[in-house]
């Protein structure tokens, strides 16, 4: 899990470039796909082909200002209207549309043409490395980036390269060099580029065939299959890229893909945090984190006073007589005459602070929680809890999981059922009431406890937990209504990921979160233990969770919820 994270760390990172160099804020970028508008825009130039975790930060930052590059200089359409059918020819023409792009960057954008040439260069000393030279039509296809790029880009070429590529060059040269001398001077004009991309493409076809002859598409499948080239299919046509984006389409309630559904929903469960574990246990976890509560040295006493500001309104609480200022007593009238120089004839109204609020925090027991400190979390709100409940705010701490790993007892009934499209979600959900708001937190302790113990975690399906904190809120009777989500990021379970299209879980998490926000009745703010989480809600802060939580940590609430104090200090 702590890898996933790590991958999507860097797919962020991926995406926000791209949105910066494109200046399209649409972008999304995840698994090696760009997706605009929902949709999947596949692009097929090996040198694309960058793993988050396999390779390089440096190569997939490369690939990110390679795809931006495509973005800004490419017509998706009309390169899509022109592409051959044929698998190799397509495949061709794709990385000729690619390299033109590429080649039209900016001079004075030198990071991004260094970027760029790190993608192209370190996909080439892979290629020799991983096997992909050693095959006829892995070399026929370097051998065309390679000559290509250089043609384009006019650079010093590399010898040990092209004692490589001699033999493939020798055999293309007759039939290709008249449309690659052609490419430089229409590099600017993708039409007319297109027609000797098009005609480069349809040679390197039937050279393909002269190779490969019938074999053709098992030579491709082979080198996709040891990852050395992408799919050069057409995108699965639930990714495909539409006029109106996903969200749009959901919205208006098209097609049973784009709405957010269940399967199967026979071993969902909700249950008390009591029942996970036996009381044996619970006591020793919470012998353990009131350990590790006691090394915090925390002055909950102070922090709750500073809560009680935070949460409290005034509220009368009668009148304080014998004042100098205020409201005229009537009852001391008689004394301002008897007695020369007396004024305290004036009352004013006791104002006491009355808190009519209640949080609630929605706790990510996802198994990449592990790793991010998920002690910490729990000492966090156990702390809170605590200075809240002295504060008068009422606090309910909620947990949501799966009940099973890769779809559970639910993805199991999807298979008998002949494994139909678009199934929706496709594992069992598991909540978890660790602290209701009406149990205090001293007989809620060692049911709170049950968060130090992380077997139980498992994935996450953070938009129906969101639905169901929001539901329970607004069952209570209290005048305001916080929510406060802690994660790690982004939701992920992975068999609802693998069955329907990969934006499933975060769209839906996007649209709860913001339908939450909109209506105005709960305030949601999120607390990030890793990945930030500003692309879901509109107000989230990260922590450092590691070694001892320092004043920061525990002034997150005051942050989140507009205080204007110094920060807390223990």
């Amino acid at each position: 899990m702590v890898e996933e994270v790590r991958r999507r760390l860097i797919e962020r990172h991926c995406a926000a470039a791209i949105r910066a160099l494109s200046a399209n804020p649409e972008v999304q970028y995840k698994r090696q796909t760009l997706f605009l508008k929902g949709g999947a825009c596949p692009f097929h130039a090996p040198h694309l082909l960058a793993d988050a975790l396999k390779d390089s930060f440096s190569r997939n930052r490369g690939v990110a200002d390679c795809i931006a590059l495509r973005l800004i200089h490419s017509d998706l359409s009309l390169h899509r209207s022109l592409s051959p059918p044929e698998p190799v020819a397509r495949l061709a023409f794709d990385i000729l549309e690619q390299l033109r792009c590429e080649t039209r960057l900016q001079k004075n954008l030198v990071g991004v043409q260094r970027n760029v040439d790190e993608a192209f260069h370190q996909w080439c000393r892979q290629s020799r490395g991983n096997g992909l030279v050693e095959n006829e039509l892995g070399l026929l296809i370097y051998s065309l980036a390679w000559i290509v790029r250089c043609r384009l880009t006019n650079r010093i070429q590399d010898e040990e390269v092209e004692g490589l590529i001699e033999s493939v060059r020798f055999r293309l040269a007759p039939v290709i060099g008249d449309d690659l001398v052609m490419l430089r001077k229409c590099i600017d004009d993708q039409p007319k580029y297109a027609r000797h991309a098009l005609s480069i493409a349809q040679a390197v076809h039937e050279i393909a065939l002269s190779v490969g002859g019938d074999l053709i598409g098992r030579h491709l499948a082979a080198l996709r299959d040891r990852t050395l080239l992408p799919p050069v299919d057409e995108a699965d046509d639930r990714y495909v890229e539409s006029e109106i984006g996903a969200s749009d389409r959901m919205e208006e309630g098209a097609g049973q893909e784009n709405q957010y559904h269940v399967f199967c929903t026979d071993f969902d469960r909700l249950v008390a945090a009591k029942g996970l574990y036996r009381l044996e246990q619970r006591r020793k976890l919470r012998a353990e984190l009131d350990r590790m509560i006691k090394a915090q040295t925390v002055n909950i006493s102070r922090l709750a006073l500073r809560l009680q500001n935070l949460f409290a309104i005034p509220c009368r609480s009668g009148w304080q007589d014998g004042e100098e200022e205020g409201y005229l007593d009537g009852r001391r009238l008689s004394q301002l005459v008897s007695r020369t120089g007396y004024y305290r004839v004036f009352k004013q109204e006791k104002q006491m602070p009355h808190c009519d609020t209640v949080v609630s925090f929605l706790i990510d027991n996802s198994g990449s929680m592990k790793r991010q400190r998920f002690q910490a979390v729990a000492i966090l709100v156990d702390i809170y809890c605590r200075a809240l409940e002295l504060a008068g705010v009422s606090v309910e701490i909620l947990g949501f999981t799966t009940a099973g790993w890769a779809g559970g007892e639910s993805i199991k009934v999807w298979r008998k059922s002949g494994a139909p499209e678009y199934p929706g979600r496709l594992n069992d959900r598991l909540h978890i009431v660790y602290k209701d708001a009406e149990t205090s937190w001293r007989r809620s302790r060692y049911s709170i406890s049950s968060l130090m113990n992380p077997i139980h975690f498992k994935e996450g399906l953070d938009g129906e937990a969101l639905q169901w904190a929001e539901h329970r809120l607004l069952n209570r009777v209290e005048g305001r209504k916080c929510l406060v989500m802690i994660s790690d990021g982004a939701p992920m379970e992975s068999a609802t990921s693998n069955y329907n299209d990969p934006f499933y879980l975060e769209r839906h998490l996007k649209q709860v979160a913001s339908r939450i926000e909109r209506a105005g009745q709960i305030e949601l703010k999120a607390i990030s233990a890793a990945l930030g989480l500003d692309e879901f809600f509109s107000e989230s802060i990260s922590l450092d969770l590691a070694g001892t939580l320092d004043h920061r940590v525990f002034n997150s609430l005051e942050l989140l919820f507009g205080a204007r104090h110094a920060p807390y200090q223990s």
